[in-house]
């Protein structure tokens, strides 16, 4: 094993981790309506909004018998989806992040994970990613399968102002043009590690580790579907996901598109059984309410106006529990945030949970 990729094996939880090791996948678990009622369904669920349509005081059905593999799982996002999908929907998750996670909470959820590089690049990245999900199979008859691939790793970080400034002002400062481009590529180069490489590196493991039936999220930025002055390094990389994302959606056998799409596709995914009722989805939140988030807040910001992590991991969980529920295989789904609720005679009133939209 490389000294620098390796699995850990969470002992602290054994019955849970043995059965990562040991027990078998099962790869159909859930059956699918026929295609036009899986489409009408998908319509209506996400045309009504019903995150709030489905009232949270409803029992979430369990997916005890199911697999995810989390990116990102040590940061705030990562983990509030490793702690729905692990403790309230009883799944069995293999996290991968850069930190390993520490606190107890964090590690009883996990049943594997893998440590990746900070500093990889994208080849690094994708090897290390797939060497440890090659490791944890070391000694099983059958691959262990995963339902559910979910990228929730990301940054973000604006242009260095020196790549906005004539030459003259530069020099002035005493910065070199040749300094200047250093800091440019290095921003470039920390938003694509951050934002973009993980998702590539997903897609790959996708392809020789999805179960039937799978769920490839992915993570976008509403920010991104316009022009983004002063950070297009960020704006670059979301919208690379996005492109990414769509690609992805169009080679499933879910995808929609004109004809020549779908023909096309079609071709591709003879030898590839996974693409057949995949769904590869992108969600676009405008603001998520977390402490890195609240540091850079002003005074006129309202934080119950501000999309809560759990609101995110409630609806992948949905996706994960009942597939028609799905949105097509290939949108970008933008979070709507919060919003307040006026108060009747029997009510004060409240704030609302996040709403998802389908925008392409």
């Amino acid at each position: 094993m490389s000294s620098h990729v390796m699995i850990h094996l969470l002992q602290n939880n054994k019955t849970m981790t043995t059965r990562i090791l040991t027990r078998q996948i099962q790869t159909t678990t859930t059956k699918r309506p026929p295609s036009s009622s899986y489409q009408q369904q998908s319509h209506r669920h996400f045309s009504n909004f019903s995150f709030i349509d489905e009232s949270s005081t409803k029992k979430q059905k369990t997916a005890s018998n199911k697999t995810a593999l989390i990116l990102g799982s040590s940061g705030i996002l990562g983990k509030t989806i490793v702690q729905h999908l692990s403790h309230d929907l009883q799944m069995t998750i293999i996290g991968a992040d850069v930190i390993d996670p520490v606190k107890k909470k964090d590690i009883d959820a996990l049943d594997a994970f893998i440590p990746l590089q900070h500093t990889s690049n994208a080849t690094e990245l994708t090897k290390s990613l797939s060497l440890g999900m090659r490791n944890i199979n070391d000694g099983k008859e059958k691959v262990v399968m995963v339902d559910a691939i979910i990228c929730a790793s990301g940054g973000w970080e604006g242009d260095p102002t020196s790549s906005y400034l004539p030459g003259r002002l530069l020099e002035e400062d005493g910065i070199t043009p040749e300094m200047a481009a250093e800091e440019w590529g290095k921003v470039l180069d920390k938003m694509l590690q951050m934002n973009l490489h993980p998702v590539l590196a997903a897609g790959n493991v996708a392809s020789t580790h999805m179960a039937n039936q799978g769920l490839f999220v992915a993570f976008g930025a509403t920010a991104a579907l316009m022009p983004t002055p002063g950070m297009a390094a960020y704006g670059a990389a979301k919208a690379a996901t996005h492109q990414y994302i769509q690609t992805l959606g169009a080679m499933t056998g879910l995808g929609i598109g004109h004809n020549k799409i779908r023909k096309d596709a079609k071709k591709f995914r003879r030898g590839k059984p996974y693409l057949d009722d995949m769904t590869a989805v992108a969600i676009l939140p405008t603001m998520l309410d977390t402490p890195t988030n609240r540091k850079f807040a002003t005074r006129k910001d309202d934080f119950n106006a501000w999309t809560k992590p759990i609101d995110i991991a409630e609806e992948i969980g949905k996706w994960v529990v009942e597939p028609y529920l799905r949105p097509s295989s290939g949108s970008l789904i933008k979070v709507y945030p919060p919003r307040f609720q006026p108060g009747d005679d029997d009510s004060d009133g409240g704030w609302s949970k996040s709403t998802f939209g389908q925008v392409r």
